[in-house]
């Protein structure tokens, strides 16, 4: 296997882990009570250069990986079960408000405003954070768009040779 070859896996698996990251933040940052303020570095994008020596070092690290499983591995089992249980605990009391509010024939006012309320506290008020890219591309390095922005070239793409089409 030849370092270009090497060089692309690893690319793929680190554009793989990064997506894997954003969608499980996206999950678990759905609910306010548990999102990140803001106190994690922001991760940078990497050169070549480095991403060659990550490449490298890498596939040092794949040819002794035999090492067991570590204690912090115990440790985020035990936090992700306690985290299910404040979600079981917080969904019990909402259903439990709910009823009450059947009771009271308020059950729809009551679901209307929580959905609201869910949709207010889930939605970021705060400047964005350092190293994220801004949704207008003029402002962003190179012009670059964010994913999921639908430009003209790709419009015209899809219109020509259908909706999977790379050319």
């Amino acid at each position: 296997m030849s370092i270009n070859e090497r060089l692309e896996a690893y690319r793929r698996k680190k554009r793989r882990e990064k997506m894997t990251e954003t969608i499980k933040s996206t999950v678990v940052n759905a609910l306010p009570w548990n999102r990140n303020d803001g106190n994690e570095e922001s991760a940078r994008e990497l050169t070549k250069d480095e991403e060659v020596k990550l490449c490298e070092q890498q596939l040092d690290i794949q040819d002794t990986e035999d090492i067991p499983l570590k204690e912090n591995a115990q440790e985020s089992k035990s936090t992700v079960l306690i985290t299910k249980v404040i979600y079981l605990l917080y969904f019990l009391l909402w259903i439990t408000l709910y009823a009450i509010a059947l009771k009271y024939e308020f059950g729809a006012v009551y679901f209307v405003l929580s959905a609201l309320l869910f949709i207010c506290l889930n939605t970021r008020s705060g400047p964005k954070q350092r190293g994220e890219p801004s949704a207008y591309s003029v402002f962003n390095p190179n012009c670059e768009a964010i994913e999921g922005t639908l430009d003209a070239s790709q419009f015209e793409r899809e219109i020509r040779y259908g909706i999977g089409a790379t050319r």
